[in-house]
């Protein structure tokens, strides 16, 4: 990792409320999304990491990697960036009854860019979900409920959100296996 501080990961809890699912009433947890980043905010980032790379740097060669990666990605080029991943293009498609009738115009309807972490060198270097789950310290945040009320004739969802600390949570102590019976009922040890 770029530095030593661990800086928690929150995790939000949610219930599946789909009646469908095999697992229906079960709890599940999800990451508490923060506000992004944008160029210039991971721009940022970088510079007060106190490397040799200054604001200015970091936004011009972040925005020239955003020019020349969709250069690629429109080319069908995968880019690999050593220490972070690969990003490759593939195409969303409607599909044609007869070859003739395939016009990649009317029929590709976008261009997807799709990512595969680095998971090649050492450990600590790679971006894997193994990797970063290892590297990264959970806390609990909140219990989510997504709930649904119309408003003017439309469906609206929000959250209600309660943090975990005002739920009765304990994590069940692994009970300790019996001691084998020697047969003596003394507690003398004789």
């Amino acid at each position: 990792m770029a530095n030593n501080v661990q800086l928690p990961m929150l995790v939000d809890l949610y219930q599946n409320k789909m009646t469908t699912s095999k697992s229906y009433g079960m709890y599940f947890g999800r990451v508490f999304r923060r506000d992004g980043l944008n160029l210039k905010g991971f721009a940022h980032h970088i510079s007060d990491h106190g490397s040799l790379v200054d604001y200015k740097l970091a936004v011009l060669v972040l925005q020239n990697i955003v020019e020349c990666l969709k250069e690629m990605m429109i080319q069908g080029v995968p880019v690999k960036l050593d220490g972070l991943g690969t990003f490759s293009p593939s195409i969303q498609s409607k599909g044609s009854s007869t070859i003739q009738g395939y016009d990649p115009r009317s029929k590709i309807t976008g261009i997807r860019i799709n990512f595969r972490p680095e998971s090649a060198g050492y450990d600590e270097d790679k971006l894997d979900k193994k990797t970063l789950k290892d590297a990264a310290v959970f806390q609990m945040n909140d219990f989510v409920v997504v709930n649904h009320k119309w408003v003017d004739g439309k469906d609206q969802t929000y959250q209600v959100r309660t943090p975990l600390s005002q739920y009765a949570i304990s994590v069940a102590e692994p009970e300790t296996p019996p001691t084998p019976d020697d047969g003596d009922d003394d507690d003398d040890g004789e």
